[in-house]
């Protein structure tokens, strides 16, 4: 067959045609085969009250919001494991939404550096107990931190406001222990 008789424009119409269809494919796939259903799983977990997956460049936010939880740690690991499952290998990044008020903000901001330091330096322990004598007086409810191998977790209440912190060990400057 010579070069001459190919009619380039239909080529060239089911070669757009079949791309559409592969673009439309590879969206509905990742809207409905693994955003949705993943938000649908987080939502089924009776600590969350809102979910939401977001793609950005190479990497999936996954938004949590959550209600006060005994345990972040705990909850936060659940949530990993479900977010693991579904996502794979893909780089992903988890956001916990907490409901705080100028007052936690505040016992947070007078805590952050023990913890940033603690990051660095490794010295979990003399940041609990720095952070537990800043909040003494301060009227805190509840507070919690809680290291695993991965993160610094910090959590604190005060009347039904509720302020999260997940610290990565890992990222620019930590430890990484």
């Amino acid at each position: 067959m010579a070069m001459g008789n190919i009619r380039w424009k239909y080529v060239l119409l089911w070669a757009s045609l079949v791309l559409c269809v592969l673009t439309l494919g590879s969206y509905c796939y990742k809207v409905y085969g693994l955003e949705r259903p993943l938000e649908k799983r987080l939502l089924e977990d009776a600590d969350v009250l809102m979910a939401q997956v977001e793609k950005a460049g190479g990497t999936t936010t996954v938004v949590v919001h959550l209600k006060y939880v005994d345990n972040l740690a705990q909850t936060y690991s659940r949530l990993e494991h479900e977010v693991r499952k579904a996502l794979g290998t893909r780089g992903y990044e988890i956001v916990v939404r907490d409901n705080p008020d100028e007052a936690l903000e505040g016992a947070y901001g007078s805590i952050h550096y023990y913890i940033e330091e603690a990051r660095i330096r490794g010295n979990f322990g003399e940041m609990a107990h720095r952070s537990r004598a800043a909040l003494e007086h301060t009227g805190i409810d509840d507070f919690r931190l809680t290291v695993d191998g991965d993160n610094i977790f910090v959590q604190m209440r005060l009347g039904d406001k509720y302020l999260y912190r997940v610290k990565d060990l890992y990222a620019e400057g930590g430890t990484g222990f």
